[in-house]
């Protein structure tokens, strides 16, 4: 017996010994890294450029930018990263493509440009040539997704955008939580508002890009380590997109045995249709800032609506939780199950308790929201579905609260 459990545990210690093997070889992979692994082979890398390299620069955040230009750097072999931002009401499925941004990730310089485009580019959204709303941020809504992405690489002249990554108004809130951010709100409305601090779209997509060079530079080098995995990992789960951890860490892996971030023009920005923008640089990561900034547009629209009530984010969203818990507990009541999921599955996708500032009130709602719908699909004869809601999607979102309270290194 003895002879026995040796064997046993000397099997268990080889194979886990080969797994850390694959594991810190890069070979453990599946089809989305080995569609990766082909990219950087026609990049001209070499396998061991992934992986060694010189040690990643002491960067805390680059010098701020103030202007853009709009010269795209010929990079035909560069990995084109689409970055959405879905404009779309709670309980309204039509998703508006507000914010564009592709990255063009340069594996052979180890440099990135992050290329904003304006959401009113025009752009065939398949209505009549004399129409006004052929414009690029109808494209997603009326033709697709796979559309809207060959709509941006062409405009960009590119042979095609690799990866997305695609999220709604309630995931930006969860991200910016995940990122630290203690006024999700209030940047939130800085990050979308075309009037009251800039003027037009092209200074918009313009500061939205300063933002995401920012996150890029602040959170690049913790991205192997184990808190930098748990936040790819949540912020993964929040969004729509093709991309995996193992993608990203080859990615990131590439980018650092070219030096990057080697200096603070690493990150630079480019905005589609203008020769070149000057802005105003400003620091996201402090709240006087920002308070500074959601100042200057209450009393842009204090200025312009001056009779307008003012109506808090957190009412409208638990008015429409609350309702939809109701109708959704009126149709089960009935036995009208598939009625009930058409309630609650909507806001399930979007999440909109994220946009509410208590985690105790978030909890509710998502637990209502999950066991409600839960057991509409057990009575509908789905039990994988009603698994996956309880199991999946609900440990997720724990996760991801847990992670809130967990200070970054």
């Amino acid at each position: 017996m003895r002879k026995y459990w040796l064997w046993i545990f000397g099997a268990a210690l080889l194979f886990s010994g080969i797994l850390l093997w694959l594991y810190s070889h890069r070979l453990w992979s599946g089809p989305a890294e080995h569609h990766l692994d082909s990219l950087l082979a026609q990049s001209s890398l070499k396998a061991d450029d992934t992986i060694a390299g010189p040690p990643t620069p002491s960067v805390r955040t680059a010098p701020p930018i103030v202007s853009t230009t709009g010269q795209l750097p010929p990079c035909q072999h560069c990995i084109a990263i689409a970055l959405i931002g879905i404009d779309a009401r709670l309980q309204d499925p039509t998703p508006h493509a507000d914010a564009n941004h592709v990255l063009l990730v340069d594996l052979q310089t180890g440099r990135i440009t992050i290329v904003g485009i304006p959401r009113d580019t025009p752009a065939d959204a398949g209505f009549p040539d004399t129409s006004q709303y052929n414009k690029l941020a109808n494209v997603r809504a009326h033709r697709g997704l796979r559309a809207h992405l060959a709509a941006m690489a062409e405009l960009l002249e590119l042979p095609e955008i690799h990866y997305y990554v695609e999220l709604g108004f309630s995931q930006a809130f969860a991200l910016l939580r995940l990122f630290g951010f203690e006024q999700p709100s209030a940047l939130l409305r800085i990050l979308r508002s075309r009037t009251g601090i800039w003027g037009d779209d092209f200074h918009r997509v313009s500061v939205q890009a300063q933002f995401i060079r920012q996150q890029l530079l602040r959170w690049f080098p913790l991205y192997d380590t184990p808190w930098g995995v748990a936040l790819l990992r949540g912020a993964l789960s929040l969004v729509r997109t093709n991309l995996t951890i193992g993608v990203l860490a080859r990615l990131a892996d590439s980018l650092r045995a070219r030096g990057f971030p080697a200096d603070s023009h690493a990150v630079s920005i480019a905005v589609y249709g203008i020769p070149a923008l000057r802005v105003p640089a400003y620091d996201f990561s402090d709240p006087a800032t920002v308070s500074a900034l959601v100042e200057q547009l209450r009393a842009h629209y204090r200025s312009r609506y001056p009779t307008a009530v003012p109506d808090t984010l957190s009412h409208r969203v638990r008015s429409i939780l609350e309702a939809a818990l109701a109708q959704a507990q009126q149709a089960a009541e009935r036995g009208h199950f598939e009625e009930a999921l058409r309630r609650l599955l909507p806001l399930l996708h979007q999440r909109p308790w994220w946009q509410l500032d208590d985690p105790a009130e978030r909890s509710t709602y998502r637990q209502a929201f999950v066991e409600l719908a839960s057991r509409a699909y057990e009575q509908r004869r789905k039990p994988q579905q009603a698994a996956a809601l309880r199991r999946q999607f609900l440990q997720q979102e724990e996760e991801l609260e847990r992670m809130l309270t967990t200070p970054a290194p």
